[in-house]
């Protein structure tokens, strides 16, 4: 097993420091093993994210590129969508 180096955290306020002690109680951990558990948590939730950010990036750049397109037809979306009679075309 290979660990990691050591890292310290400071000036943690006594409020959240208490917090995770009562949270490493509960799960029957030590306090470090709680942070570690959460942070790997937290770590798999932002991996988990990246291809949505990506799906964003796509959906943006599709979106300027529609932006990009002379308009053509100039009626209103009204006008495009329903007819005289007020129903949908």
């Amino acid at each position: 097993m290979v660990v990691g180096e050591i890292m310290t955290i400071k000036q943690v306020p006594l409020e959240l420091k208490n917090f995770w002690i009562e949270e490493a109680k509960k799960h029957d951990r030590s306090m470090n093993k709680e942070v570690l558990r959460v942070l790997e948590e937290e770590r798999s939730r932002r991996e988990s994210m990246q291809p949505k950010r990506k799906n964003i990036d796509k959906i943006m750049a599709a979106a300027r590129h529609l932006q990009s397109i002379p308009i053509t037809d100039h009626r209103s979306i009204e006008e495009l969508l329903y007819g005289e009679d007020g129903l949908p075309q």
